[in-house]
């Protein structure tokens, strides 16, 4: 499927570049001081001629799909930039110097320099700095600038604004005087070979809005090399068929700093396809922790690439304005957002299903625990997927071919200690992101404080969810930290301990932990009560309503059907900590939330004479229009600790 996909994506940036040079035939001056964009586009057509697969790779480049993409946007007068017009169209131009400059053809033309530097498309950069550039008052305001770029007998040369002129190297992924070459990665194991270029050059971001890139130095892209080998030998060796995929479509890397321990940042685009952006893994404690992490990591983002070529060739939704739970991300997602997270998820479950027959010791209770958690996930997305009418034909086939895979893994054994923790983990996030982003109806808030506040029963309507509306959040922040701390709790239990004792977890990558979580991990239920409270009572965080009703559902657990208003509750964190706000403001006292828990819960139960469930997730029906809800529970993009799903 991958080749297949890398061969349609090839010819839609075929038919990309061709757009972009008909939109330019009626603006011939916005090529500026440049040639003519026939002139740039003749050339990189004969490069292509006399050395198709060199030229094939520039052209499959992730910078030269977000550029093709974001200049036909601005051409058709749906983006705009500071840069200017000839600036970006004259991209071509240094891509078609690249083209002609691996295909060994002689050829000079000028091409868009930009404070002093000259970026040549897959092959590097030259650059001037700024302490050694000649003066030049004509342009000291103005950062862009022309340089020319030749080949003569095989030896290209970039003559830059500042006259200064550089030579490429024979090999141009090295760096010479003046030149910084774009790194390749290779890693070769069993017969497999993964090549990535090294976007640490790049002049389009793959996320709209995201810093640039930063040249990595020479210690840092050798770790990065050292940890890519080890990665692409795990991959090969246990999970060869993904191996091979990737082998075959992924085509860069993006390098960001080191991330959290246990949240590895990373990201991909539709418009990039093959490229990735990854943090690089933690070194400590444990090499084969960061191993494994780092090669999920590649599986997981491959998977969005996968997806997003799919998507290039058919429609898989239809239009939606709804927002979904997805239980990998802190924030709402849309329709297309929940599919691309579960295609993903069902490659990151199917990892950890192989890890588990794999790794010994600690590495192997994190694989159970990963595979019972996102085995858990992705049944729960993808169950709200095939449930909604949005989904076209071939949106449906997909979805209903990743519940068959997901099928013939609910038969998998995993201890029951990696189950609990599993589903505890997913529904302390999945309590949490309700208490962030569901807002339940006015009505609904304004009538059940008003029966507090008299002394009488709670509405019987409360019991239901009907009226409620998602509403994004922004300080939705790192709502997977049960998981996370189940994590350290596995790997490293010296860690977890000693912030257990110390009552806070100080580390960096325990962020968004508090002692709370601590202890509700840890099994102090009474502990993590109290310490939720004074969370909740406090306004200090608004997950804390979350964590705080599922534990007051467990002391109720077995209550019989007396439970039932319990555990309806814990899945409305909302409902408790709106009405609790309503009438602190109404009355100026407090409420004590496990006390305003029992009201509600126990009013519930006797309204539904002793029986029956009052209310569950899958029997919510969120507000039409502004929301829909999904049945699952919690990777980067808009989110603040995952990925792009």
């Amino acid at each position: 499927m991958a080749r297949a996909l890398l061969d349609a994506e090839y010819s839609r940036r075929l038919l990309l570049l061709r757009a972009v040079v008909d939109e330019m035939a009626s603006l011939p001056e916005a090529s500026g001081p440049l040639e003519p964009v026939r002139a740039a586009w003749d050339l990189l057509a004969g490069a292509q001629r006399r050395a198709p697969e060199p030229v094939r790779r520039l052209l499959m480049d992730p910078q030269t799909g977000l550029w093709a993409a974001h200049l036909l946007r601005r051409l058709r007068g749906s983006s705009d930039d500071d840069t200017p017009l000839w600036a970006e169209v004259g991209r071509l131009h240094a891509l078609a110097a690249a083209g002609a400059t691996v295909a060994g053809t002689d050829f000079r033309i000028r091409v868009p320099a930009h404070d002093g530097a000259v970026v040549l498309p897959g092959l590097g950069r030259a650059w001037t700095p700024r302490e050694r550039r000649l003066p030049d008052l004509s342009q000291e305001s103005e950062p862009w600038g022309v340089a020319d770029v030749s080949v003569t007998g095989g030896r290209a040369r970039v003559a830059l604004p500042a006259a200064r002129v550089v030579d490429v190297p024979a090999d141009p992924a090295s760096d010479a005087p003046g030149w910084q070459g774009t790194r390749l990665f290779r890693s070769t194991h069993d017969g497999v070979t993964l090549t990535l270029s090294v976007d640490d050059l790049g002049l389009y971001p793959v996320i709209p809005g995201a810093p640039g890139p930063v040249r990595l130095d020479h210690a840092t892209a050798e770790r990065w090399r050292q940890r890519l080998d080890r990665a692409w030998a795990l991959l090969v060796t246990d999970h060869r068929e993904s191996a091979e995929a990737l082998a075959q479509g992924l085509l860069s890397l993006v390098p960001l700093p080191r991330g959290e321990r246990f949240r590895p940042r990373s990201a991909s685009a539709s418009e990039a396809f093959g490229c990735v952006m990854l943090s690089e893994p933690h070194i400590e404690p444990d090499a084969h922790e960061a191993t494994v992490e780092l090669a999920v990591t590649l599986v997981h983002e491959f998977r969005h690439t996968l997806l997003n070529g799919l998507m290039h060739l058919t429609p898989l939704t239809e239009d939606c304005a709804d927002l979904f739970h997805a239980p990998w991300r802190d924030d709402p997602r849309p329709l297309t957002g929940l599919l691309h997270g579960a295609f993903a998820f069902s490659g990151v479950t199917r990892f950890w299903r192989a890890r588990c027959t794999r790794d010994t010791g600690r590495a192997l209770e994190l694989a159970r625990f990963e595979f019972a958690l996102w085995r858990r996930q992705s049944r729960a997305a993808l169950k709200t997927l095939d449930a909604h009418p949005a989904l076209t034909v071939t949106g449906r086939r997909l979805v209903q071919g990743l519940m068959a895979d997901l099928r013939e893994w609910e038969t998998d054994p995993v201890p029951r200690r990696a189950l609990q923790l599993a589903e505890r983990a997913a529904a302390h996030q999945r309590a949490a992101w309700r208490a962030h982003h569901v807002v339940p109806e006015e009505s609904t808030v304004t009538a059940t404080a008003g029966a507090w506040l008299s002394g009488g029963a709670p509405p019987a309507f409360t019991a239901a969810d009907s009226g409620s509306e998602i509403r994004t959040d922004p300080a939705g922040c790192r709502l997977d930290v049960y998981a996370h701390l189940v994590r350290l709790m596995v790997m490293d239990p010296e860690s977890f301990a000693e912030a257990r004792i110390a009552g806070t977890p100080a580390a960096t990558w325990t962020r968004g932990a508090t002692a709370a979580d601590l202890a509700c991990v840890a099994g102090e239920t009474e502990e993590a009560v109290r310490l939720y409270t004074q969370e909740a009572e406090g306004a200090e965080r608004v997950g804390a309503w979350g964590g705080l009703g599922l534990l007051i559902a467990d002391r109720h657990a077995d209550d019989g059907a007396a439970g039932d208003g319990y555990r309806a509750l814990a899945e409305r964190p909302e409902l408790l900590r709106a009405v609790s706000g309503r009438v602190t403001r109404r009355s100026g006292r407090p409420v004590p939330p496990a006390t305003l828990a029992d009201w509600l819960a126990r009013g519930w139960h006797d309204r539904a004479g002793g029986a029956g469930d009052p209310g569950t997730p899958h029997a919510e029906t969120l507000r039409p229009g502004s929301s829909h809800n999904g049945s699952g529970s919690m990777s980067q993009s808009a989110r603040c600790s995952q990925s792009t799903a």
